[in-house]
C-alpha cells in the first residue's frame, strides 16, 4: 500500500494548517503565471537563505543552508520545506510555506559536508502533517 511507504498520502493527515498553505501556495502560483511584480512585496519581509544547497528527500525538493530573519526560527542553519518555485536569476525561491531571499549559493565543493551536516534545524510549522521525527 502506498500509504504505508508515504504516510503523507493519507488524508487523515490533512490539517487545516496544511490545506491553508496549500491554498496560499496555489494563489501564488495563479500570480506567478502571469505576473511575478508581486514576488518584491514578498521577499521586503522574507528570510534570507545564505550558503545554500538543494536536497532531495522522499518529501521532495529543499533548500539547506544558512537562514537569517526566519519568523519561526531566528537565524541558523535550517532545512526549508518543499521547494515550488525558483527565480531564473537566483533571487528568490518559493516553498510550502513562504517566499525566501535567497543570497549566496554553496560552494559546489562543500555540498556534501553541507547537505550531511546533522546541525540543522526544520521548521516544524512547515513539516506538520508529514511523517517522520524532524527535530
Amino acid at each position: 500500500m502506498l500509504t504505508s511507504v508515504f504516510p503523507f498520502l493519507d488524508p487523515g493527515m490533512i490539517t487545516h494548517e496544511f490545506s491553508e498553505r496549500l491554498n496560499s501556495l496555489a494563489r501564488d502560483c495563479a500570480l506567478l503565471e502571469h505576473d511575478t511584480s508581486f514576488v518584491e512585496a514578498r521577499l521586503r519581509t522574507a528570510p534570507t537563505l545564505d550558503l545554500y544547497v538543494p536536497l532531495l528527500t522522499p518529501l521532495g525538493l529543499h533548500l539547506v543552508g544558512q537562514v537569517t530573519h526566519h519568523p519561526l526560527l531566528g537565524s541558523r542553519k535550517i532545512i526549508t520545506s518543499q521547494l515550488w518555485f525558483a527565480d531564473p536569476e537566483g533571487r528568490w525561491a518559493r516553498t510550502l510555506s513562504r517566499f525566501y531571499r535567497l543570497a549566496r549559493p554553496a560552494d559546489p565543493e562543500g555540498r556534501e559536508h553541507i547537505a550531511t551536516s546533522s546541525l540543522f534545524t526544520f521548521d516544524d510549522r512547515d513539516l506538520d502533517g508529514w511523517p517522520g521525527e524532524y527535530d
